[in-house]
């Protein structure tokens, strides 16, 4: 006569399946997230950065960016149109760095920016932990309203470029 299973292996069993998939599912979806976060670096020449950037910016026909660089300070542009009635989904970054030779990228989901609850936006360049970084004078509220388009595109004097739109 067969030995019959007890109903605690049964369970033992399939709680060790579903751990098993709970764990394989965390990782595959950990592994997507860190990809639309990661940061991608590659070299360039200028004219290939130039290139990039200009099949950027062709996108937004000749629209005008939401900020504008003055005295080291983001200002909203008085000139930017706005493109509202449609949804912000994600803001993307692009910088073109000569002295390294490199063009990175960023690619950031918008509820990202939305769990900043109001406050200004804050970005640094700088490596220095005890930076304050620069802070824009805009909310996730005010891209949002504004809508998909070009955020900003500024060129420093020794050639390095910062592009941002949101789509």
């Amino acid at each position: 006569m067969a030995k019959k299973t007890s109903w605690a292996v049964i369970i033992v069993g399939i709680s060790a399946f579903v751990l098993v998939v709970g764990v394989v599912l965390v990782g595959v979806v950990g592994f997507v997230i860190y990809q639309q976060f990661a940061f991608q670096a590659k070299s360039a020449t200028e004219m290939s950065a130039d290139e990039e950037f200009a099949q950027i910016v062709a996108r937004f026909d000749g629209q005008k960016p939401y900020l504008v660089i003055e005295d080291g300070e983001p200002v909203v542009s008085e000139d930017a149109g706005a493109a509202s009635g449609k949804p912000v989904e994600a803001l993307h970054i692009i910088v073109w760095d000569p002295d390294e030779r490199k063009v990175i990228k960023l690619n950031m989901p918008f509820w990202l920016l939305r769990m900043t609850k109001g406050q200004p936006i804050r970005i640094s360049s700088h490596d220095d932990p005890g930076s304050h970084g620069m802070k824009l004078k805009i909310t996730a509220e005010d891209l949002e309203r504004r809508g998909p388009g070009l955020i900003l595109d500024h060129r420093e004097a020794s050639g390095e470029r910062v592009l941002v739109w949101a789509q």
